[in-house]
């Protein structure tokens, strides 16, 4: 049974690829997609309609991609917002 918050990744095609966020029980189970077929996240608003049956034989679970820490991603971003600090005086 699936638990809201978890994460699973489909392991057929017949799903789109990627992480899905449980946001709905109990059957069938809403799963939200929050990253890409690459692992990047992304905001799709892309959900699916999974029946226990078919999320039991067609899904495996996932860690949740926004745990941890991502030292490349927060220096990423900490260069973005210099730039448009001084981007907004030019």
């Amino acid at each position: 049974m699936a638990v809201i918050h978890e994460h699973y990744r489909p392991t057929t095609d017949d799903y789109p690829p990627g992480v899905y966020r449980v946001v709905g029980t109990p059957d069938p189970a809403a799963l939200l997609r929050v990253t890409d077929a690459d692992g990047r996240r992304a905001s799709t608003g892309h959900l699916e309609r999974v029946p226990r049956g078919d999320l039991e034989d067609c899904f495996e679970p996932a860690t949740d991609p926004d745990a941890g820490i991502d030292p490349v991603r927060g220096v990423r971003n900490a260069l973005q917002g210099l730039y448009w600090q001084v981007r907004k005086f030019l």
